[in-house]
């Protein structure tokens, strides 16, 4: 695919993300919160969806593009990479990571119980054994 026939990137740039972000991105979220993206694609200005694949042939990673992606999960959904990094951010910097990182996810994934998710992970079962303890 040529290039110059798409407009990979969306027009609101916090849509964008450049795939080495995004790669990065991907390896975090699998490495914190055991999540993975069953697949990743763009589309176009003009509608197209272009598979990842393509992109990396005719795409500079460090060029912004309009990156979405399903959740490998039993009921994934659609969601924009970029914006799901810039949700899980915010609220791993708020006042409530924890519960703001669940609100990010059930966002994501609106028919999956993030809580499950949340408790496959080591440090936050952790500290949920550790708060239980002198109880």
């Amino acid at each position: 695919m040529n290039p110059a026939a798409n407009d990979y990137s969306a027009p609101n740039a916090a849509q964008n993300i450049s795939l080495a972000d995004a790669d990065q991105f991907r390896d975090r979220l699998a490495g914190a919160l055991a999540l993975a993206f069953g697949d990743r694609y763009v589309k176009t200005t003009t509608g197209a969806v272009v598979p990842e694949s393509d992109l990396r042939q005719n795409a500079s990673p460090a060029q912004p593009v309009n990156l979405w992606g399903t959740l490998a999960d039993a009921a994934p959904a659609e969601v924009n990479v970029a914006e799901l990094r810039a949700s899980i951010r915010a609220a791993a910097l708020g006042d409530n990571p924890v519960g703001d990182i669940e609100n990010a996810l059930k966002q994501a994934l609106p028919r999956t119980d993030v809580q499950s998710i949340l408790l496959r992970v080591p440090a936050i079962q952790s500290a949920v054994r550790s708060a239980l303890a002198p109880i």
